[in-house]
């Protein structure tokens, strides 16, 4: 459920790297009073937190909500070898040797 509305958010942006949007969507929904299911679990297994830099990092409650931070970097990296794939694939031959 949380990782189909990621990948529905995610689907809506363009040119964007999977992983660098996944910091910018928690953060976003951390920011606000969650409005539905998806956001009360991400309320309750993450929290914003400054580091001694000032630097705003999302981090887990729990061993679940390591758990589900795993669950959804590995969706970001299968996300972005898909986008590859799509792109290599339109690609020919010559792309690669310069002719």
């Amino acid at each position: 459920m949380i990782i189909k509305a990621f990948a529905d958010a995610l689907h809506l942006q363009e040119n964007v790297e999977p992983c660098k949007f996944l910091q910018i969507w928690l953060k976003k929904i951390l920011s606000k009073t969650p409005q539905n299911h998806v956001e009360n679990v991400i309320h309750t297994e993450f929290f914003l937190q400054k580091t001694a830099d000032d630097i705003t990092i999302v981090a887990s409650n729990s061993k679940t909500g390591q758990n589900l931070m795993q669950s959804l970097y590995n969706f970001c990296l299968s996300y972005e070898n898909f986008l590859f794939a799509r792109w290599l694939h339109k690609k020919n031959v010559n792309d690669f040797t310069g002719q």
